[in-house]
């Protein structure tokens, strides 16, 4: 499977969100726009929109490129989301003058806007929608895969976008201490993540078809893997690593140069390094969770994208999402 188009949209800017319980710094995209329900919220459809029209420093000719790829042959869409929360906002959050509620926004349900979106971008031959916690950019890249491998389609367009900084996220994430709260982010001991807002959009063509578009080929995804463990706490990772042990030795890892981590800044950390050790001893790692956030559905997407562009050689891209879900992914960066 070639990916042949990448285009993302996310922010190193940080952000003090200071009028919530929880005063936290995010790395925010924008302060909002028409679809905004209160401050900080941008609807996921909203950042595709500013991949799709070059904004917020996304490149220009997304659109194009799809609609040419629909034009010649069988293309399926992917909506990768998360878990996100689509229309309203938490109740336990008060409402603040300087941040109304303006409106819910229409075409909240995930599926009718990936149906509203391929229609837009030209005609599709396969539509659907993929929601599996933060591996969700992941999953959809492992259909896709499939779908290519099959033979059912000759390209995938992948579209993996969520709000990791609504209010919902910060008052979950702050209430189990698991983001860095304004008060503690000059405290070296405090070692958490941040959220972040962020959008991928990913096309994969079938080899045959790279050929025969003759598109720069950007990388070569030579094996992918999603697995789950069984743990009682579905928001965790296991002591053991389980999860993280399976994506790692169901996938082909010879000759990587280095490995994309989840890295959460949690305890978690521990459990996911403990594995790799083990199973490569040292080896360069590379993160990208400080410097744009936890975009939630779309971190997979984005930092794996993130590593083809800017790194070289042959990599291991890893994944964990709540619901204990884990991914990987085998890339050669060809550019």
């Amino acid at each position: 499977m070639i990916i042949t188009h990448i285009n993302s949209v996310y922010s190193e800017a940080i952000t003090l969100i200071d009028y919530i319980d929880k005063p936290q710094y995010v790395h925010q995209v924008s302060d909002g726009g028409m679809v905004v329900n209160r401050g900080i919220k941008i609807m996921p459809s909203e950042l595709v929109n500013y991949v799709l029209e070059g904004k917020y420093n996304a490149s220009d000719g997304t659109s194009a490129f799809i609609r040419s790829l629909t034009e010649k042959c069988r293309v399926g869409l992917i909506l990768a989301t998360g878990g996100t929360i689509w229309t309203g906002y938490s109740h336990n959050i008060k409402v603040s003058n300087k941040y109304p509620v303006h409106r819910i926004p229409l075409l909240g349900m995930t599926h009718v806007y990936a149906g509203q979106l391929a229609n837009k971008l030209g005609t599709f031959d396969y539509v659907s929608t993929d929601s599996t916690s933060c591996i969700s950019g992941h999953s959809a890249w492992f259909n896709a895969y499939n779908l290519l491998a099959l033979n059912h389609l000759d390209a995938v367009v992948v579209v993996a976008s969520d709000n990791g900084t609504s209010e919902e996220n910060l008052d979950i994430f702050g209430g189990h201490k698991l983001t860095k709260l304004a008060h503690e982010e000059n405290d070296p001991d405090v070692v958490k993540f941040r959220l972040g807002q962020g959008c991928n959009i990913t096309v994969f063509e079938s080899d045959k078809l790279a050929r025969r578009t003759k598109h720069t080929p950007l990388a070569h995804v030579s094996d992918i893997c999603i697995a789950a463990e069984s743990y009682g706490n579905p928001v965790g990772i296991s002591p053991t690593g389980e999860g993280y042990s399976k994506v790692i030795r169901r996938v082909d890892t010879s000759n990587i140069d280095f490995i994309k981590t989840h890295s959460t800044f949690s305890k978690d950390n521990m459990v996911e390094a403990e594995i790799i050790n083990k199973k490569f001893g040292r080896i360069r790692t590379v993160n990208y969770k400080l410097r744009i956030g936890h975009t939630m559905g779309a971190s997979t997407a984005i930092e794996t994208a993130l590593a083809i562009q800017e790194e070289s050689g042959r990599f291991l891209s890893l994944g964990a999402g709540m619901g204990n879900v884990f991914s990987s992914v085998v890339i050669d960066i060809l550019k």
